[in-house]
């Protein structure tokens, strides 16, 4: 197996891992922050992006569960990605993440939760007659 990786390239980890699965058959690999192996691919990895791994430890100890393996510096377009753009701003200071996104605080009933779903529990909720006591 080849072991280089140039810019635009299938990484390894993808040839590795052909498909993103959570079940045993997934090939996991080392996890960096825990040391388990227990690495995998997410299921929100997508193929078609071969500068950005989604990646997701199996190990239920490891307070590292999801990451993202993002390339900064390849030799090619990797400084010119709108995700490496945003990180050097946050690093050099020149954007401050809490200004410009500030926390929302929102509180919702369990029935505004549920009509986003469509669920049927809340549909029952609300025609139900109230209750006598």
């Amino acid at each position: 197996m080849d072991n280089e990786w140039e810019a635009g390239a299938t990484p390894w980890l993808r040839r590795h891992q052909a498909e993103a699965t959570w079940g045993p058959e997934a090939n996991s690999v080392q996890c960096m922050f825990c040391g388990e192996k227990s690495v995998k691919r997410s299921a929100s990895d997508r193929e078609q992006d071969p500068g950005r791994l989604e990646l997701y430890c199996d190990n239920q100890f490891c307070d590292a569960r999801e990451m993202v393996l993002l390339v900064k510096r390849d030799g090619a377009d990797a400084i010119f990605r709108a995700d490496v753009k945003a990180l050097h701003l946050v690093d050099d200071g020149t954007l401050d993440v809490h200004a410009a996104f500030p926390p929302e605080v929102k509180s919702y009933s369990m029935a505004d939760l549920l009509a986003d779903r469509g669920n049927e529990v809340e549909r029952r909720m609300r025609q139900a007659p109230p209750v006598e006591g």
